[in-house]
């Protein structure tokens, strides 16, 4: 079987990407699949910890949760576990013109084309890094500690994993699951949004039946929602005004823009949020390509919220519709007539 899934893999890559590349991807790709051990296994041994055996009985958990109760599609996805320490398992690269909200993007078989490229290797992800810093542009290098393969691999649960929350992890499995599900080949946007509402929703029902609905742990979720609201609205409102400025013609772009930045810096302490989910604002390296990253995962939420509202709060029957508008040309715009209704 992992034979079989490197020839896979290496026939899928293709020879559309250049050798270094192509190379890191396939090595990385392959040492994941080459070390990974059926969940079952590991639980039989005595090697875990006694919190790594308890979120790994998690993951199974929710898994099967996704599948049985949100209809995700049944798959071998974290049916295996690969210790890669404390991660990340990847790095994603973001490259933005300095005058622009606009990323660079790159075309991949599957998932067509995409505002970042992935390294399982940390020194070449800087390598290209400081490569586009030199050309000019914004970058952003973010640490990956689970991604999808779309269900052409069967994806392992990876140690850094295990770190997280309940929440987060049910979050985390069920977004990435619900990649396998729905997949808009060449639309990130709109599958980043999708499966962000979809984890947060299943992670809420998740916690909800398992906690109950009084619980801590669901209280404090609801207040980290209830911030994330707060905080994607004013980051929209900081790449209004960037994109205010680049539309214009004013020759301090570079100067003005910094000025957006710092400005933004003060506003955020005077957010009501109520929880330290966003503490780190201050000291990020705010730049297009973080703004631009930031808008990819965030747009679009408003639309599948209100298919929800429409599937009476049955994320199951949400995600039914979901899968119905993957073939279309327009899924966002499909969606909205779905929400009108048949036609009189």
């Amino acid at each position: 079987m992992i034979w079989r899934s490197i020839c896979l893999l290496l026939l899928v890559l293709g020879i559309r990407f250049e050798v270094g590349y192509l190379y890191q991807l396939a090595k990385g790709q392959i040492a994941l699949l080459w070390k990974a051990k059926p969940i079952d296994a590991v639980l039989q041994g005595d090697a875990l910890s006694p919190d790594q055996r308890a979120k790994l009985e998690l993951v199974q958990a929710i898994r099967e949760f996704a599948q049985r109760e949100i209809g995700l599609n049944p798959s071998q996805n974290y049916t295996a576990y690969v210790d890669i320490g404390r991660g990340p398992v990847s790095w994603n690269l973001v490259v933005c013109p300095q005058d622009r909200l606009e990323p660079l993007e790159w075309s991949y078989p599957i998932v067509g084309t995409v505002p970042y490229r992935g390294y399982f290797d940390r020194a070449t992800a800087e390598q290209a890094r400081d490569k586009y810093i030199a050309e000019g542009y914004d970058t952003y290098l973010r640490p990956v500690s689970a991604y999808s393969t779309l269900g052409w691999f069967s994806d392992p649960v990876v140690s850094p994993m295990l770190r997280y929350s309940e929440g987060d992890l049910a979050d985390l499995i069920i977004h990435e699951l619900t990649h396998a599900t729905v997949w808009i080949k060449g639309d990130v946007a709109f599958n980043e949004g999708l499966a962000s509402f979809v984890g947060e929703t299943g992670a809420l029902m998740w916690l909800q039946r398992e906690c109950g609905a009084d619980a801590q742990a669901v209280r404090q979720v609801l207040d980290e929602r209830a911030d994330r609201v707060i905080f994607r609205k004013f980051m929209r409102d900081i790449a209004s005004r960037l994109q205010s400025l680049y539309q214009s013609h004013s020759p301090r772009k570079s100067t003005l823009r910094q000025q957006i930045f710092e400005a933004g810096r003060t506003e955020f302490h005077t957010l009501p949020l109520k929880t330290d989910l966003y503490a780190r604002f201050p000291s990020w390296k705010l730049n297009n390509a973080r703004m631009a990253l930031y808008r990819v995962y965030r747009e679009r939420a408003d639309v599948f919220a209100r298919v929800y509202i429409a599937c009476g709060d049955d994320l199951k029957a949400t995600v039914e519709v979901l899968r119905e508008c993957a073939d279309a040309e327009d899924p966002s715009a499909w969606l909205e007539d779905w929400l009108k209704g048949p036609s009189p």
